[in-house]
């Protein structure tokens, strides 16, 4: 069974592709956006405790991951370490006092092992898709800062790099949902085939 967590700034198809693998027989757990309250303000609007609220929602997750991981392939809208890149561009602006806190519970939960991804899919899409995919969106979860989009992908690869979780591999999504699901399948069949 796999652990995949896919990652990627807000529209580039996290939700539609987990959704699609979700048709496919696996667990789907919902980006922390999606699974908090919806008067937790999220994207650019976030405060220390939004971080707080959004990361916990993730952390719920805890359970179900440890418990069915090996009963079930699980795909995750985002993860700890997505949560953590937007909460760090807020830290860095400001806005938000919880990343250090953060990115220390983040180091213990991923010293377990039953709660590490086994492959993280780097999602990126190009300016217009992702402004047209940003359009569908409600307001709450429209999150248009050029600084934002920039800032994430940079963000993701430092965390990466300091957690040491490198099990990562890139996926463009700008060509239609079956094209880009039919590459991650295969990108997951491999890893399989490698760890096996």
């Amino acid at each position: 069974m796999m652990f995949v967590a896919f990652e990627g700034f807000s529209g580039t198809g996290k939700t539609s592709l987990a959704m699609r693998m979700e048709e496919m027989g696996w667990l789907r757990l919902q980006e922390s956006a999606h699974a908090v309250d919806r008067r937790v303000p999220v994207a650019d609007r976030a405060d220390t405790a939004a971080d707080f609220s959004l990361l916990g929602a993730t952390m719920g997750y805890a359970s179900i991951i440890s418990s069915q991981r090996e009963k079930r392939n699980i795909v995750s809208e985002g993860y700890l370490i997505s949560d953590l890149a937007y909460a760090k561009i807020r830290f860095e602006l400001g806005k938000s006092a919880a990343y250090p806190l953060m990115l220390s519970m983040v180091k213990g939960i991923l010293s377990e092992p039953r709660l590490r991804p086994d492959l993280y899919i780097l999602l990126k899409a190009g300016d217009e898709t992702i402004n047209s995919r940003q359009l569908k969106k409600d307001d709450r979860e429209r999150n248009p800062t050029e600084f934002f989009r920039t800032r994430y992908y940079t963000a993701l690869a430092e965390i990466h790099a300091e957690l040491g979780e490198d099990a990562l591999e890139k996926v463009e999504t700008d060509s239609d949902l079956d094209a880009t699901l039919k590459e991650i399948v295969g990108i997951i069949g491999k890893r399989k085939v490698s760890s096996a």
